[in-house]
């Protein structure tokens, strides 16, 4: 495992204590130490093992903090991991405050950033799992000693937050240590511009660097998991993910079976319904490069349609609703599976 550390510089912060007046009233008292600067960097998942554990640097939070401060964003934050820690905070413009938490076990951890309003209410909220991480890249192949290396961290400034990843395959030991230089490696960057509502505006990653034979399936399968760090309320979300499958078509066809696009599909859904089926019923000709997995959103239909049902213009109800009673009872599978050569 990567042996990487908490590291937050506190020059690029602003606000003192006291600054946060609605964690203040929440009895958290934010000094010097808990004011985000520009870089935060988290330390590796470890599995089992407390004496690997790395300590995290910040604030746990109370039952009574964690009710305030996170439930208010629903079950796909809240439910998350277990022990929330508050790793720092910093003004976000315009009576906005940014907040960064971590949630974890034994088995992994999320970084939760959150935005607020001057009453503590919460405006937006996104979160990314494990940012560190080394595996095998086959665990049914024991002679197999490939493995591929994640890291990322997050750069800030006043109204922007950017995730920073590298990918890369190298050669693990049964010790589980890395040995050599990375065989390739791939890096990008993927930006948020926190706008008037407080919205994790969500732009199209860009690679910013690769060296060595890349293996395209690999990267590109972990750029469509970022993708899903995204916003619960900003819109263009699914247009960053409409422009972002035809990349990965072309990356994929026709060799690849693997096809993550209904289990993402699901994801977008379940992160805001109304904002998925306004986006779908708004695109329905050939611009729509996600109608084909929406088949598989949710596993509930009696549950999709009563959320069409909610929806106020006929039109768009009328159609969605004639989409989903057209459908069958055939799961959608790979899609991108290779052709016979027969």
């Amino acid at each position: 495992m990567l042996a990487l550390l908490f590291a937050s510089c506190h020059d690029g912060g602003k606000g003192g204590q006291g600054h946060f007046p609605f964690l203040d009233s929440l009895g958290v008292s934010v000094d010097e130490t808990l004011l985000l600067g520009d870089t935060l960097q988290l330390p590796d998942i470890y599995c089992g093992d407390a004496s690997q554990k790395n300590k995290i640097q910040g604030v746990q939070l109370t039952p009574e903090q964690y009710r305030a401060l996170i439930v208010p964003a629903g079950n796909l934050f809240a439910d998350e991991m277990c022990l929330w820690t508050l790793l720092g905070v910093r003004d976000a413009g315009d009576g906005k405050t940014l907040a960064v938490f971590h949630s974890g076990n034994n088995v992994g951890y999320c970084v939760t950033l959150v935005t607020y309003d001057a009453r503590g209410r919460i405006l937006d909220a996104i979160n990314a799992r494990e940012l560190h991480l080394v595996w095998r890249a086959d665990l049914s192949a024991p002679d197999d000693d490939r493995s591929f290396v994640l890291d990322a961290y997050f750069t800030f400034d006043d109204n922007h937050v950017a995730l920073h990843r590298t990918m890369g395959e190298c050669v693990m030991d049964y010790d589980n240590d890395l040995k050599g230089a990375p065989k390739w490696q791939q890096s990008w960057d993927q930006d948020y511009f926190i706008n008037g509502k407080g919205y994790f505006m969500l732009q199209q990653p860009h690679v910013t660097g690769e060296t060595g034979p890349i293996d395209y399936y690999a990267a590109m399968d972990l750029k469509s998991w970022d993708l899903l760090v995204c916003s619960l309320h900003d819109p263009g979300v699914m247009d960053v993910w409409n422009n972002f499958v035809p990349m990965m078509k072309a990356t994929y066809a026709p060799d690849y079976e693997y096809n993550p696009f209904p289990w993402h599909v699901t994801q977008l859904y379940r992160m805001n319904p109304q904002r998925f089926l306004h986006w779908m019923a708004a695109h329905r000709h050939d611009d729509n490069n996600l109608l084909a997995y929406f088949k598989l959103a949710p596993s509930d239909r009696p549950e999709l349609l009563e959320e069409i049902g909610r929806i106020d213009d006929d039109s768009a109800r009328q159609w969605l609703t004639a989409l989903v009673n057209s459908w069958d009872d055939k799961p959608l599978t790979h899609v991108y599976k290779k052709k016979d050569n027969k």
